[in-house]
């Protein structure tokens, strides 16, 4: 694969007089009619949506959608990540692995950014790298640019990864500042505002079809909801105010994956990646969890190790964790998230390749034991 693709502008979206409020923080569906021409795409963006269809060979598949043949490369890849997982000294060395992972600290070591604004962390313990951070257009002298999140830029990504805090009250409006700023095509939420007594997140968007806010001077408005099985997905128009142009982004919500711990099965983030990929290709996705760190790093790394594999690609699990945490601090939290990588990309290999069926699942039977 190719390195990383420089992703152009998304085409901005006109503004309408029509769809903004005259209040300001309401919650109230919009009740104007909806201009002509409002639901049609940018035809930019569809033509590139076109063109991504029909340049990767690697998309997460759906469930159950088995490959009736495999290309040598991509079985090549395949078999040596499945012999290095079940066969290379298994669940011992895959613990030696995370321990590796978990004890790496990126350098240059500095947290300059995070130090100076310690309202805006959520947690004082997540450190945010002053290298990789977003740093925020300074729109006005009295504007703060710090936000707790990371640009994430991955050797062999299809698109960069932008991994953040649970917004705070207090900075809601930087994040949809942060949004528009990166033109994010999509938002993958990995937390509950509350999980055991803890708030991870604050609400931060509307979540009534038709619903609408402004956060500071960004201003929110919810154009269609999604109700699916294991998560919600929004469409949202975002704009800041004196801007004549907003843009779309979409927006999936996951509730099912506990902080600090795993789902019930890895078949809910295929869904959720398979998602993801069909989003703009190259352009930015943002993914939130309660510290940005756990869940978001794990999310991003299934997707790596799962997209190189099936580009033919051999990949380190380990490796491309350490790749990760070189840019955002303490990703990949634990030993159970970390197993939960391997578990998740063996059982879509599992699904794809049946004849992988059988020592998949007796490394799922050692695991469960492991654990």
């Amino acid at each position: 694969m190719s390195a990383l693709v420089k992703r152009s502008k998304r085409q901005p979206r006109k503004k309408d007089a029509t769809t903004a409020p005259v209040a300001e923080d309401t919650t109230q569906k919009q009740k104007q009619a909806k201009p002509a021409g409002e639901n049609k795409e940018d035809t930019t963006q569809t033509e590139r949506k076109k063109k991504a269809a029909g340049t990767s060979s690697a998309k997460i598949a759906g469930k159950g959608s088995k490959l009736t043949t495999v290309n040598p490369e991509v079985e090549k890849a395949v078999e040596k990540f499945v012999k290095h997982a079940t066969e290379s000294g298994g669940i011992d060395a895959l613990r030696d692995e995370s321990r590796t992972v978990l004890e790496f600290l990126p350098a240059p070591n500095t947290y300059k950014k995070f130090a100076s604004n310690p309202d805006r962390n959520r947690f004082p313990e997540i450190q945010c790298l002053d290298e990789t951070c977003i740093s925020l257009e300074q729109t006005e002298p009295s504007t703060n640019t710090y936000i707790h999140a990371n640009r994430v830029k991955l050797e062999k990504a299809d698109r960069p990864y932008i991994l953040t805090q649970g917004p705070k009250e207090n900075t809601i409006e930087d994040f949809w500042r942060m949004i528009f700023q990166e033109q994010c095509a999509g938002v993958v939420m990995l937390c509950n505002y509350y999980e055991d007594g803890v708030q991870k997140c604050d609400e931060f968007f509307p979540t009534e079809n038709g619903g609408y806010k402004y956060y500071g001077k960004m201003f929110v408005n919810n154009k269609k909801v999604d109700h699916l099985d294991q998560h919600d997905i929004y469409t949202l128009e975002i704009l800041p105010d004196g801007c004549s142009n907003s843009i779309l982004t979409r927006l999936a919500h996951c509730t099912t994956w506990p902080d600090k711990a795993v789902p019930s099965s890895g078949r809910m983030v295929l869904r959720l990646l398979k998602w993801m990929q069909a989003l703009e290709a190259s352009a930015p996705v943002a993914v939130v969890s309660g510290a940005g760190v756990g869940r978001a790093g794990t999310y991003i790394a299934i997707d790596q190790v799962c997209t190189r594999l099936f580009k033919g690609i051999e990949v380190s699990v380990k490796e491309i964790a350490i790749e990760i945490r070189k840019q955002r601090a303490h990703a990949i939290s634990n030993e159970l998230q970390y197993f939960f990588v391997y578990s998740t990309v063996l059982d879509y290999i599992r699904a794809k390749i049946p004849k992988y069926h059988n020592v998949v699942s007796k490394f799922y039977n050692e695991l469960s034991q492991a654990i």
